[in-house]
């Protein structure tokens, strides 16, 4: 079992995940050359050989999660790889993806974990369970502490939570460049402020102009696709098809500004219908 947990090369795994390898050992006991009982693990198996790796010192309660076992001989990963491993929907996004992608030389604090909200995640852990029914171990959503590895972790919880690519040297998931774009105009707040959201846009978004369309085209709201096809027009000069189809979308509105954040301002774009109330 210590070999096979070994091979994973996952420092940090799930009570659900354990009983899986568990019962990997039991459908192909002859690989192994095992000798055991049954074909499969049983609650009572699974608890008995759990308490024997805890024992042996093949695992441990993770420091952080208390939910959450250690692999002791898997060298331990930063935050980013750890939180992912803890919660199977959160993605790493907004200034920690942006400071991932190159997007901004901030460092920030905090991570910034972004998932689906309490409904969805329900929904979708009934779903994963549905074809399992004798699984002993329940899938459950997990809690994330104020802190992971010693880094302030923020979660943000959304009914769309947005894209994501999984990082190919961890185990970290990154929202993907395209959402990362859609993120910034979405909660500016959580990227820096708007201010610093316009400094990335003017440097980095003909870059990546491709993406952030797949992404503004998606899920997004009325009033971000207004907030991103001013940005790209208006102050970046595209003339692209696919930025000018979302003036359909522009409409007044006290509470249609650039900003979220910040108050209304009676300067506006006559185009995008939107207030300019950005210093």
């Amino acid at each position: 079992m210590a070999d096979l947990l070994e091979g994973e090369g996952r420092p940090v795994i799930s009570e659900p995940e354990l009983f899986h390898f568990i019962d990997r050992l039991y459908a192909e006991p002859k690989d192994r050359k095992l000798y055991l009982r049954g074909t499969s693990a049983t609650d009572h198996s699974y608890r008995t050989r759990k308490r024997n790796l805890l024992a042996a010192r093949v695992l441990q309660v993770d420091r952080d999660y208390r939910s959450r076992f250690r692999v002791v001989s898997v060298p331990d990963r930063p935050a980013d790889d750890i939180v992912c491993l803890a919660d199977a929907f959160g993605h790493i996004s907004h200034l920690s993806a942006m400071q991932r992608w190159g997007l901004t030389d901030r460092i920030p604090v905090a991570l910034m974990l972004t998932r689906p909200d309490r409904r969805t995640m329900r929904a979708r852990l009934d779903e994963m369970s549905g074809g399992s029914g004798d699984m002993p171990i329940p899938m459950e959503i997990v809690g994330h502490p104020e802190a992971v590895r010693l880094r302030p972790v923020q979660v943000f919880e959304t009914r769309k939570a947005g894209s994501w690519v999984r990082d190919r040297a961890g185990f970290a998931r990154v929202a993907t460049i395209g959402q990362t774009f859609l993120d910034t105009l979405q909660q500016p707040a959580f990227c820096g402020g708007m201010a610093h959201v316009l400094e990335l846009w003017q440097e980095h978004a003909g870059a990546y102009l491709d993406e952030i369309v797949e992404a503004v085209d998606g899920p997004a709201s009325n009033i971000v696709k207004c907030r991103a096809g001013y940005i790209l027009e208006d102050r970046l000069g595209v003339r692209d098809d696919r930025v000018r189809a979302w003036k359909a979308f522009a409409q007044r509105g006290g509470s249609r500004k650039l900003d979220p954040d910040r108050p209304f301002e009676p300067h506006y774009s006559e185009t995008w219908m939107i207030s300019l109330n950005v210093d």
